[in-house]
């Protein structure tokens, strides 16, 4: 605070009420290493805007400086539906930069899939379908975007249950020709730059970046989309890099239940050389489209039933109780392959088995009854906890399109055991299963057969 109580509005951090063009700041919205970014409000219109403002120890620095006016000039000349519109830049009285973008009312892909969990295969195109216009649009003016992530993909909660995406910061952007504006004076062989989890294994050797490294970044996307996590990671950026650069590539099937031409359209887009890769943008949608939409896709697009089961203790773990717990995963295991279902994960306490479900409504029908059948009895043979020491079995089985492996979103918080069904898991099965309440809002415990 300054004498007589006021906070000043122009420190390094702008405070609520200061003018920025004709801009006024309303509040913080994001602090970055560079620059902060700030909800606004244009004094002419009302309408409001996001304000990116150079830290002032980053507009001393001129590269900074230059990459920053750089953005906002790509940005204009990038007058995109799924790009960010920029609606003015200048610099403040002591020097500082600063971009005025259209305020996206919304959230980040990465905030979305922590919230919901992964996205369908027809979701995930329908989200590449607008990024990859985006790219398209970028690439054709001569800029590739070198930072294509999760993070940077804000989807519009404006547009209701539509998934209406834009495709934001192009602060390490590049020209793809020597030509293009700030190609060669910003940026030089030999430095990286970007965000490790999507970074192509040029940009890691500091080699100059073309359309194809944006591609990369886009199958890095994709595979996130529908597993809810990237393909590579580790604890260091060293570590990731290193996978970026030597690792095969994980199918997304290995974690979610996708067509397997969709598992090669990933393969394709991470391979180490960009020669490997789709040529352009368009010719990896067209590939995807027929992934998803086209073949031998279920007609159900994706849906999946999945068998979560997790070993509880109810008394003092010992040698006996471990060995018990261990023997009951590795039963749930056996009985969910014997059900048809495919294991992808098995921890310490726990199994996660999920299978793609049938065209045919029968064959669909019989898999679900299947798997239903396979839970009770492992649940019943499990036994009731009684002494201490006892282990018991909690099994949930469950039916969506996708999100299986998001287990909040489906799995009980209870700390009870048993079987739990969903009411996706037991539609047209009731019959079959005799079922409680008390599970919980759209569950029922699964207690026997008719």
């Amino acid at each position: 605070m300054v004498p007589g109580g006021e906070e000043p509005l122009y420190g390094e951090e702008l405070g609520a009420g200061a003018l920025v063009g004709h801009w006024v700041v309303e509040r913080v919205h994001y602090r970055g290493p560079v620059s902060t970014l700030y909800r606004a409000k244009d004094v002419r219109t009302g309408a409001p805007a996001a304000l990116k403002v150079l830290h002032p120890q980053s507009a001393t620095a001129t590269t900074a400086l230059r990459r920053f006016r750089r953005e906002a000039a790509t940005l204009q000349r990038l007058s995109h539906p799924h790009i960010v519109e920029v609606l003015g830049h200048g610099e403040l009285p002591d020097g500082r930069a600063f971009i005025a973008m259209e305020w996206l009312e919304g959230r980040d892909l990465a905030a979305e899939l922590a919230a919901r969990g992964p996205l369908s295969a027809d979701e995930a195109l329908e989200v590449l379908e607008q990024v990859g216009a985006a790219l398209r649009a970028a690439h054709g003016a001569g800029v590739v975007h070198r930072d294509l992530k999760a993070q940077n993909v804000v989807r519009l909660s404006a547009r209701g249950e539509a998934l209406h995406v834009k495709l934001v910061d192009f602060g390490v952007a590049k020209g793809l020709t020597p030509d293009a504006p700030g190609a060669s004076t910003l940026t030089h062989t030999g430095v990286a730059l970007g965000t490790p989890l999507s970074m192509a294994p040029e940009q890691i050797r500091g080699e100059p970046p073309d359309a194809r490294t944006d591609l990369y970044a886009v199958g890095v996307l994709l595979f996130q989309l529908v597993t809810g996590q990237p393909p590579f990671q580790g604890a260091t950026r060293h570590e990731v890099e290193e996978q970026h650069l030597h690792a095969p590539p994980p199918r997304p099937g290995e974690r979610a239940p996708v067509p397997a031409a969709l598992d090669a359209v990933v393969l394709r887009c991470l391979g180490k050389r960009r020669e490997d890769r789709y040529p352009d943008v368009d010719s990896l949608l067209e590939e995807l489209r027929v992934a998803v939409r086209g073949g031998r896709t279920p007609a159900k697009a994706g849906a999946a039933v999945a068998l979560y089961a997790e070993a509880r203790l109810t008394g003092a773990p010992d040698a006996a109780a471990l060995e018990r717990l261990d023997a009951l995963l590795e039963r749930a295991g056996k009985a969910a392959r014997e059900a048809g279902l495919d294991v992808k994960v098995e921890g310490s306490g726990c199994v996660l088995a999920l299978a793609a479900l049938p065209e045919d409504e029968a064959r669909e029908r019989a898999l679900r009854e299947r798997v239903m059948a396979s839970a009770l009895a492992l649940v019943t043979d499990a036994g009731n906890p009684g002494a201490a020491g006892r282990v018991a079995l909690a099994v949930t089985v469950h039916v969506a399109n996708a999100g299986l492996l998001h287990l909040p979103g489906w799995v009980a918080e209870s700390p009870g055991t048993g079987l739990v069904a969903t009411e996706a898991a037991l539609k047209d099965l009731e019959p079959g299963f005799l079922t409680e309440p008390g599970a919980g809002v759209g569950r029922s415990r699964v207690v026997g057969r008719h």
